[in-house]
């Protein structure tokens, strides 16, 4: 299996790239601080300290090629909207997690969906990973939207899998995607798993 780092990614409306100092004051103004993306994950918004602290040490987290990690960067502007990345992943067995965050202001555009398409086409093709899965709260269905969208399959519940910011337990869905599979469960739009690379 390739570990080829974070490659530099492009879609039809988005550029995906890793992060640098100098996104900064785009991350606090698009997504980073945005309570609304927190809202059903465990984590918390992050403060401008915060915020500067992780992008001043990009550089040393790039320098491992085992670092999927990619700034999600609206291309008309040039605005980091969101962040997508692989949390983890087994190089044995062939599989890795898949994750995600787009600030609300740019949510209902398919921003997630075109970059999680790109990013799984990517670990698959480019680096030979056999499997993508991504979970999420049962109370989250746009991002569970998204899964099916790129043409995953849902496997089944994980009760009370975290806790939540408020102190309940959630119950989480697990989806995945496995290399060559078209599953005949996904809408109709995501038949096909992965749009065609632009030109």
């Amino acid at each position: 299996m390739e570990h080829p780092g974070t490659k530099r990614l492009e879609t039809e409306r988005l550029l995906l790239r890793p992060f640098g100092p100098a996104d900064a004051e785009s991350c606090i103004r698009n997504w980073a601080a945005d309570p609304a993306v927190y809202r059903h994950i465990s984590q918390e918004p992050q403060t401008p300290e915060q915020v500067r602290g992780w992008l001043a040490a990009a550089e040393e987290a790039y320098a491992n090629p085992e670092t999927r990690y990619w700034a999600v960067v609206e291309r008309t502007g040039g605005e980091v909207i969101g962040e997508i990345f692989v949390d983890d992943f087994s190089a044995r067995n062939g599989w890795c997690e898949l994750d995600w965050k787009i600030g609300s202001r740019f949510w209902q555009k398919g921003y997630a969906t075109e970059a999680a398409a790109a990013v799984a086409r990517h670990l698959l093709d480019a680096e030979g990973f056999h499997r993508i899965q991504a979970k999420c709260c049962v109370e989250n269905p746009a991002s569970e939207r998204v899964m099916q969208k790129i043409g995953m399959t849902r496997e089944g519940t994980l009760r009370g899998y975290f806790r939540t910011k408020d102190d309940r337990w959630c119950d989480v869905v697990l989806y995945a995607l496995i290399d060559g599979e078209q599953p005949e469960t996904a809408p109709q739009e995501a038949k096909r798993p992965f749009p065609p690379s632009p030109q």
